[in-house]
């Protein structure tokens, strides 16, 4: 009789991303996720109470997915990508809503979670204790992008989860990334 309890308590709490294959990303983040919402192509959505127009991330997102996609065939090792790429899946993607950040030394909207400095320098942005070194997007468990809450989400990040490039901005990818 335990094991059968055992075996249903399994059952029931298996990974919501199934068979989904691992990124390896660093998280940023390790947010609590409610998923309160589902575009109609499938992507699960937590929306932190904030507006999101469900039809238009579909959109844009499977934007990207096409614009990656069809450069896939292309693709090169170098690139640091996954390789080749796996089938795009909108069930093993998923979008958090955060509280924007906003910076009074950048237009940038950010998620609230430092980032190492190190990262800032490489781009030129100077140590500042007024600004903090900030990610304005990240992704959590592989498959959730933490993005900003705004009229224009940063889905960025939807290219490293659908070709698990850490240095995706690097790659000809990078050309897709802006839908």
């Amino acid at each position: 009789m335990r094991i059968a309890i055992f075996a249903m308590f399994l059952v029931g709490c298996g990974d919501p991303f199934g068979e989904c294959r691992s990124n390896f990303f660093e998280n940023i983040t390790n947010l609590p996720i409610h998923f309160d919402q589902v575009t109609p192509n499938g992507i699960r959505i937590d929306s932190g109470g904030f507006p999101i127009d469900l039809v238009e991330t579909d959109r844009r997102v499977l934007a990207i997915a096409d614009c990656i996609i069809g450069m896939a065939q292309k693709a090169k090792p170098e690139w640091g990508c996954l390789y080749p790429l796996p089938e795009y899946n909108p069930e093993c993607l998923a979008i958090k809503l955060v509280p924007a950040i906003k910076s009074s030394c950048s237009d940038w909207d950010f998620i609230g979670v430092e980032a190492p400095q190190e990262l800032c320098d490489a781009k030129g942005l100077k140590a500042d204790p007024n600004c903090p070194c900030s990610w304005r997007i990240g992704v959590q468990n592989d498959y959730i992008i933490i993005t900003p809450s705004r009229d224009n989400l940063y889905l960025w990040d939807v290219g490293r989860a659908i070709t698990s490039c850490t240095g995706i901005w690097n790659s000809p990818y990078s050309a897709c990334l802006m839908f």
